[in-house]
């Protein structure tokens, strides 16, 4: 059914049907209106392919096969199998609710049938009544999951309108906790593009415009993480990174403004070396590394980090650049070898090959360095230090084969034994 036809449609019904309820205020175009709520047809309705619980997914999608097109059955398919498994442990449980208790919660379509709120349930209605055999029900059973209960806008909606309600209706109210957390960010960006301010996002979201400007900050970085790997454009690669990805902004942001809280730096930094800690950085969110081992990398207060200390942050990089893989694989090679595979099969496996081989280096190379972090914090507490120390030198077995074969305990031992003779040196004198 085209656009046209599914206006016609909905005219018709809301012309001559009697709504299921009655006076409902809805917030619509800087005006509260009271509407009626109808039982309209699921066949009259497409779904919002950019809805803001599956923009992720979606965007991912069209980034390597092309426009999604919802009136289309196959791409319909694609949309609704996107929905369902965006939460599908949810979705069983409300789908047993929506067969025994019917629709509880209405939803809002346009003049001409895209579902602006109720997507997800919509698809879950239509999955009962036309997989009823497959999902073990009778038809008289879910003979009522043929319809939505919904709002009909009473004219055009363009793209703006269309997100502006669906930002109040969902990620405004309580159940946005329910979404992916990237989606609220790509909805920030969506909401952006079509002409609102910071100020407009928050007050559809119930946030304060300063959290906005920090998640489009946080996108930005995102997508530059992306453009790294060459993953541009397919937001699914950021699966499980968000705090990393929140810590990391809130770092370069205290580099880029010097305040306060690097003052215990002991030297001054260039773009180019902010530059290396964000690639250092994408490494380890790649590799899905997180904790308090991550944030030792880089980040800001009185305890400091790697980055702190020159002489520290530089034998660290150059432990990194010089152990840590690249890829066997470009993206475009991926593509020729595969064509008829999924490339984001593809890409989740390229990653998990890398992990494979980078996770133990950017583990034990980032321990190391937490290890000296922690001694550099430490260099005003010399017993601390120096038991430290005794305990590790009083653990070497110097019975291991590596301990008389390996050319470079000879030249530490050698060194620390220089170190202890100056640190004598010092006592005898005091």
């Amino acid at each position: 059914m085209d656009s046209s036809t599914r206006k016609e449609k909905l005219m018709e019904l809301r012309n001559n049907q009697k709504p299921v309820m009655t006076g409902i205020p809805l917030r619509y175009k800087g005006a509260t209106l009271t509407e009626n709520v109808y039982r309209i047809p699921l066949d009259y309705l497409i779904y919002n392919k950019y809805n803001g619980r599956i923009g992720s997914d979606v965007l991912s999608y069209e980034k390597q096969n092309g426009v999604l097109k919802a009136e289309n059955d196959d791409d319909c398919k694609i949309i609704e199998k996107f929905l369902y498994e965006s939460k599908e442990d949810r979705n069983k449980t409300t789908m047993r609710s929506l067969c025994q208790n019917g629709q509880q919660r209405y939803g809002i379509v346009t003049s001409n049938g895209i579902i602006i709120d109720g997507n997800r349930r919509a698809m879950l209605l239509n999955r009962l009544f036309h997989k009823r055999t497959e999902l073990g029900y009778e038809l008289g059973q879910v003979e009522h999951c043929r319809y939505f209960l919904a709002i009909i806008l009473p004219d055009d909606a363009e793209e703006r309108d269309i997100q502006q309600l669906e930002t109040i209706y969902q990620m405004g109210e309580d159940d946005k906790l329910d979404y992916n957390p990237i989606e609220k960010y790509l909805k920030c960006k969506g909401l952006k593009q079509v002409g609102f301010s910071e100020e407009d996002i928050a007050g559809f979201m119930n946030e304060k415009p300063g959290q906005i400007k920090t998640w489009l900050s946080i996108l930005e970085l995102m997508e530059e993480y992306l453009r790294e790997y060459d993953y541009d454009g397919i937001y699914t690669r950021l699966e499980k990174t968000e705090g990393p990805f929140v810590d990391l902004e809130g770092y370069l942001d205290s580099y880029k403004k010097q305040g306060a809280n690097i003052r215990n730096m002991n030297w001054t930094y260039s773009d180019s070396d902010i530059s290396d800690l964000k690639r250092v950085c994408f490494d380890y969110i790649r590799a899905r590394y997180e904790g308090k081992e991550f944030r030792d990398i880089a980040k800001t207060g009185k305890d400091g980090s790697i980055f702190f200390y020159k002489e520290l942050w530089e034998a660290f990089l150059q432990e990194h650049q010089a152990k840590t893989p690249g890829d066997e694989e470009s993206v475009d090679e991926l593509r020729k070898q595969h064509p008829h595979e999924d490339l984001s099969k593809l890409l989740r496996s390229r990653d998990n090959d890398w992990i494979g081989q980078s996770k133990g280096i950017l583990k034990g190379n980032l321990r190391r360095f937490s290890r000296k972090l922690e001694d550099q914090q430490d260099s005003h507490k010399p017993v601390e230090l120096i038991e430290r120390a005794l305990g590790a030198l009083q653990a070497v077995d110097c019975e291991q084969d590596s301990f008389s074969t390996d050319p470079r305990i000879k030249d530490m031992v050698r060194e620390i034994n220089n170190i202890t003779w100056t640190m004598k040196k010092r006592l005898d004198r005091s």
